[in-house]
């Protein structure tokens, strides 16, 4: 088998494996979850958690991100020349400054406290809850930090077990509180779990870079590029979990409720879980593989194409079992109260495998390192979800989430693809553009078989589509593997 495919091959069912059980394991959570908080309770539940998420991301200035780079640089150094010393600086200062974000953001949460409850639930009634989520968006900040440092340092193993073990903690710790106290559990759960990430997370850093700090002003000033470059990431995650907040909030106050939001948040947690299987293993090989050959025009362009390949061979049948066991898979997801989420996935994971092409792109500016770029292909593509979600809804009810998740698809592919071949020259071959367009055929016919037959019928004409899905990949598959 030819080398390269052979790692993507390697690398992408290694931490799909990795993925596959922690979504076994977020089966029985999220059935639990479901079943303690019903879909207001979910909704409140994602409503808080993105608030989180969005003030951490909008106040950590992209440490995550730009951390990982100059300590993958001095990493680097240090494997050439044996001298820990600059490595060890440098996670110093990037420990340095994610504490003073940590305290940063927790502030803005305290004071942006009234504001949120407003544009979140329409009153200011739960200002309170947003003020003690407060030192969850610093437990988040730390945990991202000491995250940076593993993988500018390498501990793969470390980063594939924490995914696993933070869904048990998740699991012991949420669980419990959402049983005794139903929804007012909802923000001890969303601390104590954070809480418990973090000192796992932190457990595994401080084994091989023991914590220091150095608060001088001198030393801390010559994170400025790091600073600089993190701008960048700030603006696209607070772009990113706006976006995402601004829909909830939208489907909340614009003639739906929390169970309308609980079942949007359910339909794009179920296909972000099942797409995420594979496409797990983009930031963790592909981006670092398409770094190093990006100076090379043709190198960029196989690359790039030679991942298309691997991860459409790998979820087009995944995609069509799935939509063929719909009625199975999703009551063991969630609950009886959750069915109004089936009629939504079943037209939503049609579009879905073009995100096996688009998402390998949307890194082309990363590896480039062009953050206005970057920026630029996000704020139209973050506008795009926001419309496409919004206006759908408005117009179709809950059946237009399903009419937005799939014309935001087609556009964000669109838009990358024309981005990437204007700036980079880069852009699917056609051999990736066959193969979407013929298992998205099959899973226009699996839509057909779940929509119209029943019974014997269901199942039979349901196997064949999967089957002829999966002949489809394994024949790519033999094609590819004796490519030289």
């Amino acid at each position: 088998m030819n080398s390269k495919y052979k790692n993507i091959f390697k690398a992408t069912t290694l931490f799909g494996s990795v993925q596959a059980l922690n979504i076994l394991l977020n089966l029985v959570r999220t059935k639990l979850v479901a079943m303690f908080l019903g879909p207001a309770g979910v909704g409140l539940s994602a409503i808080f958690n993105e608030t989180r998420e969005l003030i951490h991301e909008s106040t950590n200035l992209g440490m995550d991100q730009s951390g990982v780079r100059e300590i993958s640089v001095a990493y680097e150094t240090w494997k050439k020349t044996g001298d820990r010393s600059a490595m060890e600086e440098t996670v110093m200062l990037v420990r340095t400054w994610v504490v003073v974000f940590s305290v940063f953001g927790a502030l803005v949460c305290l004071a942006l406290a009234y504001p949120l409850s407003v544009m979140s639930f329409g009153d200011g009634e739960h200002w309170l809850s947003f003020m003690v989520l407060s030192p969850a968006v610093a437990m988040a900040t730390m945990t991202c930090g000491e995250m940076a440092v593993l993988k500018a340092t390498r501990k793969l193993k470390a980063i594939a077990s924490l995914s696993t073990v933070n869904i048990l903690v998740g699991m012991l710790t949420n669980i419990p509180l959402y049983y005794m106290y139903g929804m007012k559990g909802v923000i001890p759960a969303i601390l104590f779990y954070g809480f418990c990430q973090m000192l796992i997370v932190m457990h595994f850093s401080y084994k091989d870079t023991p914590l220091q700090l150095r608060f001088d002003r001198i030393f801390m000033l010559t994170g400025k590029p790091m600073l600089l470059l993190g701008g960048a990431f700030v603006l696209q995650g607070f772009l990113e979990h706006g976006t995402k907040l601004a829909i909830q909030a939208f489907i909340n106050n614009c003639g739906g409720s929390l169970e309308d939001v609980g079942l949007y948040i359910s339909t794009t947690m179920i296909i972000s879980t099942f797409l995420g299987i594979f496409a797990s293993s983009i930031t963790a090989d592909f981006y670092p593989r398409l770094s190093g050959v990006f100076a090379d025009k043709k190198e960029r362009s196989l690359t790039l194409c030679r991942q298309i390949d691997v991860l459409q061979m790998l979820t087009a049948p995944m995609l069509v079992a799935f939509l063929v066991g719909i009625h199975i898979i999703v009551p063991l997801l969630l609950t009886d109260e959750f069915v109004d989420v089936i009629p939504i996935l079943e037209i939503a994971l049609v579009s879905c495998l073009v995100r096996s092409m688009s998402q390998p792109m949307a890194f082309m500016p990363l590896a480039a390192g062009d953050s206005k770029m970057f920026l630029f292909v996000d704020v139209v593509d973050f506008m795009l979800m926001f419309l496409c979600y919004t206006v759908c809804y408005a117009v179709f009810g809950l059946m237009g989430l399903a009419y937005g998740i799939c014309v935001y698809n087609v556009l964000d592919l669109l838009w990358v693809v024309v981005c990437m071949k204007h700036k980079y020259g880069v852009m699917p071959n056609m051999r990736n553009v066959l193969f979407l367009v013929a298992q998205t055929v099959l899973l226009l016919a699996a839509l057909m078989v779940v929509k119209n037959t029943e019974g014997v019928m269901y199942w039979l004409l349901g196997s064949l589509v999967t089957i002829v899905s999966a002949l489809m990949s394994y024949i790519m598959f033999v094609r590819i593997k004796n490519e030289k």
